[in-house]
């Protein structure tokens, strides 16, 4: 037998929370009821709600801005909310909150029965949603997140609780650690999922124009302008907009980003008009914030207004734990891209990789795992298919010519070829002392030799 569940009812009039109190316990569930913001959102902190009827307009935070607050304290409700005086502003408000239904009052108590059975189910399958993912977070595995550490972990809780608000988020880390892959899911988890993903790297742009892009431009506003042409913000519209490398935006713009996130409304390059948008906004960098803030390139208060969240994500080498899933996974995507079966990576392959300290993070994994899939033509990954940096040879010392460093993983046939040769110099090419030393024939030797390209023609013809 399926639990009963629990309501939430919010209004500031006792006859409406005594009226939907009675339709919901009619129905075999259990409900709290507050009559305003506050003390909703200590009873659901205390006991948290499957399903939240709130009125929207009430004294001090309204019914839409405790949704938020819920919302950002990880409940994880279906909200209804319920108005005398409803407007279409309102209830795109409402919908962009990811509020499940908006009704206006007086409401039919058939109609509120049904409203609250289908906003049970509807809250039913989110939590069975919500179990999957914690499931896929244990299992290192978050959207298209790869990782099980610690702080993965941690930055998939966080995600989780910050996608379905409105705040900015900040995210830092250096480059080639999945910065936009992170933006992306945060707009993929959140109400906005239907609109717009819009990314733009303001270091890629020349800051002549970068402004022409972010906020769009007229015709005739400068040379070439030949149309009107929306920017990112237009684009974004109801959507997300996620600003990489924040860090090298030109302070003149910066004030004008600042503006648009305090008032929504954008002005195009050329034109006097005010345009209202509805667009989240995150922003993303690689470089030291504190030493921005210091010279002045960044903006205080642009920086506070931004950094409501940050999310710092660690470099590949502090979560080394991380590597054969991830390596897996990028294998497995460009395997099916190429029709290609592989079973997986050598043991000699994988060494290496953990022994890398992948300065490009998980961009240069993924794309050492392209070229391995692509020049693999066996069952499993091998060392030679990894490009030279991750594959480091043997190599003679140069302060001593008796020592020789070898790297794990490094292929047998490259460390016989070093030492005979370098047993060769030692010897100052003697070849019959330097194959009384190896303990091989002098045939063996010139044998090797010759394959090595290290014989003179007439040795060769021996």
């Amino acid at each position: 037998m399926e639990r009963p569940r629990r309501i939430l009812v919010v209004d500031d009039e006792e006859l409406i929370r005594k009226g939907l109190s009675r339709i919901a316990k009619s129905l075999g569930h259990e409900v709290d009821v507050a009559a305003d913001a506050e003390e909703a959102l200590l009873l659901a902190l205390s006991s948290p709600p499957d399903l939240v009827l709130t009125d929207l307009n009430m004294p001090g935070r309204s019914g839409l801005e405790l949704v938020t607050d819920l919302r950002e304290r990880g409940i994880e409700a279906t909200f209804v909310v319920l108005t005398a005086f409803g407007s279409i502003d309102s209830a795109i408000d409402a919908t962009r909150r990811g509020v499940y239904d908006y009704l206006m009052k007086p409401i039919d108590p058939e109609r509120i029965q049904t409203v609250i059975l289908k906003g049970l189910e509807h809250s039913r399958m989110q939590q069975e949603v919500q179990h999957l993912r914690r499931e896929m977070r244990k299992s290192g595995r978050y959207q298209k997140l790869v990782g099980g550490t610690v702080a993965m972990q941690e930055l998939y809780r966080m995600i989780d609780q910050l996608a379905p608000s409105n705040a900015s988020v900040l995210i830092t880390g250096e480059s080639g650690t999945g910065k936009e892959v992170v933006a992306r899911t945060i707009h993929d988890l959140s109400p906005r999922q239907p609109g717009h993903f819009v990314a733009i790297n303001c270091a890629a742009i020349p800051e002549n124009l970068l402004e022409s892009e972010i906020f769009g431009h007229e015709k005739g506003a400068f040379t070439g302008a030949t149309a009107s042409r929306a920017g990112c913000f237009e684009h974004a519209h109801e959507g997300t907009l996620f600003l990489d490398e924040i860090g090298e935006m030109p302070a003149s713009l910066q004030s004008k980003l600042l503006r648009v996130l305090e008032d929504g409304r954008i002005r195009r390059v050329g034109s006097a008009r005010e345009i209202p948008v509805d667009t989240r906004v995150l922003a993303a960098t690689n470089v030291d914030v504190e030493e921005r803030l210091a010279s002045g390139k960044l903006r205080e208060d642009l920086y506070f207004r931004l950094n409501v969240f940050t999310l710092q994500l660690p470099p590949l080498r502090e979560r080394t734990e991380d590597i054969p899933a991830l390596a897996s996974h990028f294998m497995q995507t460009f395997a099916t891209e190429n029709n290609k079966t592989l079973l997986g990576l050598s043991g000699n392959a994988l060494e290496l990789m953990l022994h890398y300290d992948w300065p490009g993070n998980v961009r240069e994994l993924r794309n050492v795992m392209q070229r391995a899939v692509i020049l693999c033509n066996e069952d499993e990954i091998q060392t030679h298919h990894l490009p030279p940096a991750v594959r480091p040879t043997v190599r003679r010392s140069q302060k001593s010519k008796e020592m020789l460093t070898v790297s794990f993983g490094t292929p047998l046939d490259t460390v016989e070829k070093e030492v005979i040769l370098g047993t060769l110099d030692s010897c100052n090419g003697n070849k019959t002392r330097a194959a009384s030393v190896l303990g091989i024939t002098t045939k063996t030797l010139y044998s090797k030799l010759k394959r090595y390209g290290r014989l003179s023609s007439s040795e060769a013809t021996r």
